[in-house]
């Protein structure tokens, strides 16, 4: 296949400073099996640039590799890319492909549960998250909350950005997930150190791998075989462990039919919103 303005692979969801450079081996190596596949030469693809927009950079039909959240996959990006599979992270919390979220509060924080954190303060990461809010909303809803729970909620913007309100007491808890709580116990045990959990959420598959969909059936199993080769390869050992990257399933878009479940059951729950 050769088509000048390729996407260049990119996997922006846990690409911290502190790991960039893991991150662009893996990227350099997953773009460089891929092109030897489809028979994509280096000058078919564009310079490599921020993603200013995450949706359009999602959706955009030049696209090769990329990872999203299963909340996006299930809502704005449903029938707009192809699911390539998810990897697996050695992170607390998580098992194969599936995650949760880590419920993070205060060292010195006096409350143990959830449920007694009625009436204070959260941070959330973003309304399109699935683990800083459609788990967070779900786990509150089960406590039989049918009303406002909170005081008030924040959108922070990012977990790190959650995980730093809820340290300066900006925020009493906040739902991360649990492999962003990993990299900030690896990369960032200062900040870590400052913070405790306290419970765990319910589990749903992880952060897919996405392509576009101008990719047959034939090339997007190829495009999966492909990437749980790389995942397993001694060439990218190296970067994967600084990743936290164990394992790679390749899943069908109705094993991610858990997210909606969720967003389902806090909505018949009287609890529609995170608030």
């Amino acid at each position: 296949m050769r088509e000048q303005g390729f996407l260049p692979v990119r996997l922006p969801m846990y690409d911290w400073p502190e790991v960039r450079a893991a991150t662009a081996e893996l990227e350099i190596a997953l773009q460089g099996a891929l092109s030897g596949v489809l028979g994509i030469a280096p000058e078919d693809f564009r310079p490599r640039r921020g993603e200013a927009d995450l949706v359009a950079f999602w959706t955009d039909p030049h696209l090769l590799l990329t990872q999203t959240c299963g909340y996006p996959l299930t809502h704005a990006l449903a029938d707009k890319v192809r699911l390539v599979g998810t990897p697996h992270y050695d992170a607390p919390g998580c098992r194969g492909p599936a995650y949760c979220s880590q419920l993070v509060v205060r060292r010195d924080s006096p409350y143990s549960t959830l449920k007694g954190l009625r009436g204070r303060r959260a941070a959330f990461n973003g309304p399109d998250s699935q683990s800083g809010m459609n788990t967070f909303r779900h786990a509150i809803a089960r406590l039989g909350a049918g009303r406002v729970f909170f005081s008030d909620v924040i959108e922070s913007g990012g977990h790190l950005n959650s995980m730093k309100a809820v340290a300066a007491g900006d925020a009493e808890i906040a739902a991360i997930d649990t492999v962003s709580w990993g990299l900030a116990c690896r990369e960032l045990p200062e900040l870590a150190g400052r913070l405790r959990t306290i419970g765990e959420t319910a589990a749903a598959p992880g952060l897919p791998l996405i392509t576009s969909l101008r990719f047959s059936d034939g090339e997007a199993d190829l495009i999966s075989e492909t990437v749980s080769q790389v995942f397993s390869s001694p060439n990218t050992a190296k970067s994967r462990e600084r990743l936290g990257i164990v394992g790679f399933s390749r899943l069908s878009g109705s094993d991610y039919d858990g997210i909606l479940d969720m967003e389902r059951q806090a909505a018949e729950l009287g609890y529609p919103s995170l608030a």
